[in-house]
């Protein structure tokens, strides 16, 4: 049987390895990253598909652990201070623009919560386009337990004084406003039908992407073909050989 001896020339190019190495680090990071991030947004995913599932709470129980609660239905009875509402900016449905309506909520011993009553179209932007959709007197709405949102990365800051608001933090509507919702988190109103109405609310389906997975296969392929032309180049121009 033929021995087979393989020869190795490999003579690496300083500034070629110079780059190579740190970018392939670079790339081996952003893809684990994202690794992390898919097992991070597949659990909130459970966990808020778990919570939905279950049957409404009421807000005395919320108020309890508000934590604990959270993506959990629940049933509010009160009234809506209409005067007061807030217009969030930059919120589409079906590719259509909009706002959505933030709207304190009197709760018993007049105690207040943010209510997301849902997204209405730019023309009725004004209360007096919809003065049909002011609901007045008590009522009873089912909503979803939401926590303050954060910031994006690409998302402005709110400005209360110009009006532009981008993100709900009921901590700024409270000095905005000059009241005081003592509670942290704030509620989406859900429809419970198929009508149409305005505000629209949400139909607590979820909405949050999950593309992680691509994301780090995209990483560590570049991070392989860096690799790749990393050799191939040197074979080409004779600084690797194998015999």
């Amino acid at each position: 049987m033929q021995n087979l001896n393989f020869k190795i020339y490999f003579k690496p190019s300083l500034w070629l390895t110079i780059f190579t190495i740190p970018s392939f680090i670079i790339l081996l990071v952003l893809g684990t990253w994202q690794v992390q991030r898919l097992g991070w947004k597949s659990d909130l995913i459970s966990e808020y598909n778990n919570n939905f599932e279950k049957q409404p709470v009421t807000i005395d129980e919320v108020l309890k652990d508000s934590l604990n609660y959270k993506f959990r239905k629940v049933l509010v009875k009160g009234e809506f201070d209409n005067d007061k509402e807030i217009q969030l900016i930059g919120k589409t449905y079906e590719g259509n623009a909009g706002y959505h309506i933030i709207t304190p909520f009197f709760l018993e011993k007049n105690k207040i919560i943010y209510i997301n009553r849902g997204w209405v179209p730019k023309k009725y932007i004004k209360k007096e386009s919809r003065g049909f959709s002011l609901i007045s007197g008590e009522t009873e709405i089912i909503g979803l337990i939401r926590m303050p949102q954060k910031k994006g990365y690409f998302v402005p800051e709110n400005e209360p004084d110009n009006g532009f608001w981008f993100t709900i933090k009921p901590s700024e509507f409270n000095k905005h406003l000059d009241i005081l919702a003592e509670y942290s988190f704030y509620i989406d109103e859900l429809t419970l039908d198929e009508k149409l109405k305005i505000p629209m609310p949400a139909n607590g389906a979820i909405r949050v992407p999950n593309n992680h997975l691509q994301y780090a296969i995209t990483w560590y392929s570049l991070a392989i073909g860096l690799i790749f032309v990393y050799f191939a180049w040197h074979r080409q121009n004779g600084f690797l050989k194998i015999n």
